[in-house]
């Protein structure tokens, strides 16, 4: 009679490398792929405030002043069938005030998005239909104006284009709620810039 056979190795042997390899990239994937995802919504968000004092501040090509805040402001221009607030809510308007020292600095300040912030971290968008709200140029690059001064009236001073070395105004509206209307704190943020912001105290 000869010797024993040697047994044959089974599935689970041939394949012992690969699993063992699966069962430490499977995890490893998961744990990059959630982390890519995490820190890619960690830099985008606005964490790191910038704060812009009244005397001045420069930042991104161009020097910011402190923000003027009104509620419930008085629309500059009436427009027909214009929609009443949601009950709770209040009406924000935000003059914010720059400079730049060359006027090629104005393509990189293009691009911004004003917010209004509350304490406990919620943030409002500006509410870019609230024409008959904006007395001043939108963004943050100022802007001409094509109509007759006649219908700007006393607004059309500030649509003209920006002059180096002189400051300049432009308009955000926003609506929130009336239980944060007093709190809530301007700011500018560029998606080139995050996770920093410019935060214009009230």
């Amino acid at each position: 009679m000869s010797g024993a056979r040697r047994a044959r190795r089974g599935w689970l042997g041939k394949n012992s490398v690969a699993l063992v390899t699966l069962v430490v990239a499977i995890p490893l994937a998961g744990w990059w792929t959630t982390h890519s995802d995490y820190r890619s919504w960690y830099n985008s968000e606005p964490r790191d405030p910038v704060e812009v004092a009244a005397a001045g501040t420069p930042y991104n090509g161009a020097t910011w002043y402190g923000a003027s805040v009104s509620a419930d402001p008085q629309p500059v221009k009436q427009r027909l069938g214009a929609d009443a607030l949601p009950e709770g809510t209040t009406r924000i308007r935000v003059y914010f005030r720059l400079q730049v020292d060359d006027l090629s600095a104005l393509e990189g300040l293009s691009g911004c998005r004003m917010h209004l912030r509350a304490p406990d971290g919620r943030v409002w968008d500006e509410d870019a239909l609230a024409n008959e709200y904006q007395d001043r140029p939108t963004g943050c690059t100022g802007g001409t104006d094509d109509k007759l001064s006649s219908w700007r009236g006393a607004a059309a001073q500030y649509y003209l284009k920006p002059v180096a070395g002189k400051p300049f105004e432009t308009v955000a509206v926003f609506v929130v709620p009336s239980s944060v209307a007093d709190s809530v704190q301007p700011t500018v943020t560029w998606t080139t810039k995050l996770p920093q912001y410019l935060a214009f105290p009230r």
